[in-house]
């Protein structure tokens, strides 16, 4: 089983290095279509970390019989497909 910190370290550095990524780009060019949403999934990211790593209530894992991660699993399919697309368009 993964621990807690090698859990939570994987979205925060991740988060973090997007956040920087796309904020210097935001100062360097200006506001664009992908530097937004990108600086937004970066703090999201470092929230979710942040979470994982103090041990926030709403991160706690769901019972063994729940159905949720199964949803949230087909949101994330949706949103990268569709994603695909636009990249592709």
């Amino acid at each position: 089983m993964l621990s807690r910190k090698a859990a939570g370290a994987a979205p925060l550095i991740t988060g973090i290095l997007l956040a920087f990524q796309s904020a210097a780009s935001i100062v360097q060019t200006g506001l664009s279509l992908w530097s937004v949403p990108a600086l937004l999934g970066g703090c999201a990211a470092t929230v979710v970390g942040l979470g994982i790593l103090l041990d926030w209530d709403a991160f706690h894992q769901d019972p063994a019989g729940s159905n949720r991660s199964a949803a949230i699993l087909g949101i994330a399919a949706v949103a990268f497909f569709a994603g695909a697309v636009l990249a592709v368009a």
